[in-house]
């Protein structure tokens, strides 16, 4: 019996982990994205301002920075800024373990809906101590993607490769970071620049369906949903420091991308 447990829990944690980890070399989105747009020169209408002596007055950042979140989810292709609804991940490739607990391979064609509906509890800048915060909440992500999977559990091999369908409900995600203020190498424009990043998160209930398990094994394929949905938070729990980390790295281009092409003239006064 305790095998048993152990051989199901291995099984869980390494399915679940290769989903959420390292984004690959070629994904959309990585440490540092490659985006040869000029930034913006005029103040669009989504784009509010604040006062650079006190950015936080009157909760005026965290309102500006939800402000931008539908702009965000539509995309900005004037100055190269992807839609982030649906969040689209090319590669994610995938490593893990040894010993008893090897695999390898990778996902592709990541496709997540729901990020353009956060609400925005908490957001500061301090530009003299070169920080800035926030926290988002969603409601619910959805994400879709295609997988393939090969390694051993035990002496037992798994070998999968098919299509995964999760969802996520009540994500609340805390992002810290510290800043530089640069100068864009063209324009001459102070841009704000994200040099480091935290991120922390929980998540409120979890489901996943991972198709053609184990080349088409419905029992045993059964087995490892069945657990994965049933112990969603424990897994999540016990992943959490390395995905915390595989977020970090996402969300660090994802929002220096933005933050090169908004000159902070447009936006503090």
């Amino acid at each position: 019996m305790a095998s048993t447990s152990y051989w199901k829990l291995a099984v869980s944690l390494s399915v679940f982990g290769s989903i959420c980890l390292i984004p690959g070399s070629h994904g959309a989105y990585t440490r540092e994205i490659v985006n040869d747009k000029l930034p913006l020169q005029e103040r669009p209408p989504w784009l509010q301002t604040c006062k650079r002596s006190n950015p936080n007055e009157d909760k005026c950042f965290r309102q500006l920075f939800e402000g931008c979140f539908p702009a965000l989810a539509a995309g900005i292709p004037e100055i190269g800024v992807k839609s982030f609804e649906p969040l689209n991940i090319d590669q994610v490739s995938v490593s893990k373990g040894s010993g008893n607990l090897v695999l390898s391979g990778g996902f592709q064609d990541l496709v997540i809906r729901g990020p353009s509906n956060a609400t925005v509890r908490r957001a500061s800048l301090d530009l003299e101590r070169r920080l800035l915060n926030f926290e988002l909440e969603l409601p619910r992500l959805r994400i879709r993607a295609k997988y393939n999977l090969k390694g051993n559990i035990l002496l037992l091999p798994l070998v999968g490769n098919g299509d995964v369908a999760m969802a996520l409900k009540n994500v609340h995600t805390t992002v810290y970071t510290r800043i530089s203020l640069r100068n864009e190498t063209r324009t001459g424009d102070e841009i704000i620049h994200i040099d480091e990043m935290k991120v922390g998160f929980d998540v409120g209930a979890m489901r996943i369906h991972l198709k053609n398990l184990f080349n088409g094994n419905e029992i045993l394929a059964a087995s490892i949903n069945s657990f994965l949905n049933q112990n969603g938070k424990e897994v999540i729990a016990e992943l959490r420091p390395d995905l915390e980390l595989g977020l970090a790295d996402i969300f660090h281009g994802l929002w220096n991308n933005v933050f090169s092409k908004m000159p902070t003239k447009l936006w503090l006064v």
